[in-house]
């Protein structure tokens, strides 16, 4: 009984060594990983030529509060972005899953889709409020071909919704 528990155990092992399955493969380094580095470099500058080049005509902007918004939209919610604070700043907070203290990685999934991510912290000045403001960010890029066919955020948008409303209270 003891050899017939062992040699179950030894099969057990060796079948589950066999039956791998890789999910991913995460590339610190890739050309799309360098694309998301260039792209928030760009917002930076307040390049929105390299945005619109970037993202495919399809793309899908999925914001911090889940609403869903085309492309010609997206691009309407950056220029707004650039009107209502100035000197932004992308840092790297270094808050990244695989422990390497890199903020960009593009994962490559078994199942063909491309994700490149980004862990990183905005600082700007309002233009409306004057306040100085902070706060790390999440978005997620999926991408067709070499184009980026969605975008989804993750924070806390207190922060624009305020400027927003300084805005529009200087308007009327």
């Amino acid at each position: 009984m003891k050899n017939f528990i062992i040699t179950l155990l030894c099969a057990t092992v060796l079948f589950s060594c066999n039956n791998k399955k890789d999910f991913g493969v995460v590339n610190l380094e890739d050309e799309k990983t360098k694309l998301v580095e260039d792209l928030f470099k760009a917002v930076e500058k307040e390049d929105i030529g390299f945005l619109k080049e970037l993202f495919s005509k399809d793309m899908v902007f999925v914001n911090p509060d889940g609403e869903e918004f085309n492309k010609d939209e997206f691009i309407a919610g950056v220029e707004e972005l650039f009107e209502m604070f100035e000197n932004v700043k992308i840092k790297e907070n270094n808050n990244s899953t695989d422990g390497s203290g890199s903020a960009i990685e593009t994962t490559h999934y078994s199942t063909g889709d491309t994700w490149t991510e980004i862990w990183s912290d905005f600082s700007a000045n309002g233009k409306y409020t004057g306040d100085e403001v902070s706060f790390p960010f999440y978005i997620a890029y999926k991408w067709e071909g070499n184009k980026i066919i969605r975008e989804m955020q993750y924070f806390n948008p207190k922060v624009f919704d305020n400027e927003r409303e300084a805005k529009n209270m200087l308007s009327k």
